[in-house]
């Protein structure tokens, strides 16, 4: 009869349900955790009490200044073989909603006192990565005699700022100043610091130069670029545009030979590019990142046994809001060393950077 059309009927009413009650909890689990969160309550009481209450079979037993969880081995074989740590009930969740496995990793690291920057990578956690560039430097050349400035470019200082450099995340820091996980809230021993030398540098060719030192990453770690925005938003609706557009930042590669190069004798970080696509401004932004890396390969292009001064882009679809560079056509999110460098040869680089750029602004390009 109709079995098979009541069947498929219940069916589909039975999916339509579920998918419903699974956007309403991911909803009221999003405000519950901004709620506890916000009453300094543990973070892994507040998981475990979701899990407990969706999942007995992984209930648990809380005991002050701590957690017991129940032992079972046949539960745990079982957790274990879907990829879910039985001890770390976060992972459950974390498995099936991004956002708070990430959330959850910065409040955790914060709580810690501990540097958000570490416990993920920043740029992979919407998994939209399209690939990384390395640099490849044909005919490099020997940079112990290299120029670091140019008179030519030189320029009466413009009333009008020309550059814009701002941090999302402004905490990050460089040794000896850096702790343990890389991030100091002082600005004059973080990444604010290199961005306040790169200033100066482009004044020195007659750029007039905004430096933002506003901190951005300090409550939170997925908020920080929709804050950036807000601050760049603002400079934007005040000066309408800039030639030159930086959100600086370090980056978290533990290999410090690969992020060192030598220039004239001086040991100085590397710097890259992150640049998003599938936005209106992409393909300026693009173009403008690979202006800049031209002018530095023929700078500063490296040879067999230096590095080259520019290491590599990544590229991604659309980041985190596209890392701003949705906003305007000259925006480039710019990496300079890592927290292996030490702040000096992050400031060393400025220098460089800034005979880069100036070439582009005040050169013939």
């Amino acid at each position: 009869m109709n079995f098979r059309k009541n069947d498929g009927f219940e069916f589909k009413a039975i999916l339509s349900l579920s998918v419903v009650g699974l956007l309403i909890a991911i909803i009221m689990l999003s405000g519950a955790k901004r709620f506890y969160f916000n009453k300094n309550q543990p973070i892994n009481g507040f998981y475990s009490r979701v899990i407990h209450y969706t999942m007995p079979l992984t209930k648990l037993n809380s005991v002050a200044k701590g957690e017991e969880y129940e032992t079972d081995s046949f539960k745990e074989t079982l957790l274990r073989s879907i990829g879910i740590n039985n001890k770390n009930y976060m992972s459950i969740i974390g498995k099936e909603i991004s956002y708070v496995s990430a959330e959850l990793s910065y409040s955790k690291k914060l709580q810690n006192n501990e540097d958000p920057e570490n416990a993920f990578d920043e740029f992979v956690l919407n998994d939209d990565q399209v690939y990384i560039e390395e640099n490849k430097v044909q005919n490099g050349t020997d940079m112990n005699s290299v120029p670091s400035f140019s008179e030519e470019l030189k320029k009466e200082l413009s009333s009008k700022p020309e550059v814009l450099i701002y941090h999302t995340h402004t905490c990050e820091s460089y040794k000896p100043y850096a702790n343990k996980y890389g991030s100091n809230v002082d600005k004059n021993k973080s990444v604010a610091a290199v961005g306040e030398q790169l200033k100066k540098e482009l004044e020195k060719y007659g750029i007039s130069t905004i430096h933002d030192t506003t901190i951005h990453d300090i409550e939170t770690y997925n908020g920080s670029y929709a804050k950036s925005r807000v601050t760049l938003q603002k400079y934007l609706k005040e000066y309408k545009n800039f030639k030159l557009i930086i959100d600086l930042h370090r980056d978290s590669v533990e290999n410090k030979d690969v992020m060192t190069t030598t220039i004239n004798g001086e040991s100085v970080a590397r710097f890259s590019f992150v640049m998003t696509k599938n936005h209106p401004n992409s393909k300026k932004n693009i173009q403008l990142a690979e202006k800049l890396k031209e002018i530095s390969n023929k700078l500063y292009p490296g040879n067999k046994n230096t590095n080259s001064f520019y290491k590599r882009t990544f590229y991604y679809n659309q980041g985190r809001q596209f890392y701003s560079q949705d906003l305007n056509e000259n925006i480039v999110l710019m990496e300079v060393g890592s927290h292996v460098n030490t702040i000096d040869e992050a400031k060393a680089s400025t220098k460089y950077l800034a005979r880069i750029i100036a070439e582009y602004i005040n050169g013939k390009n």
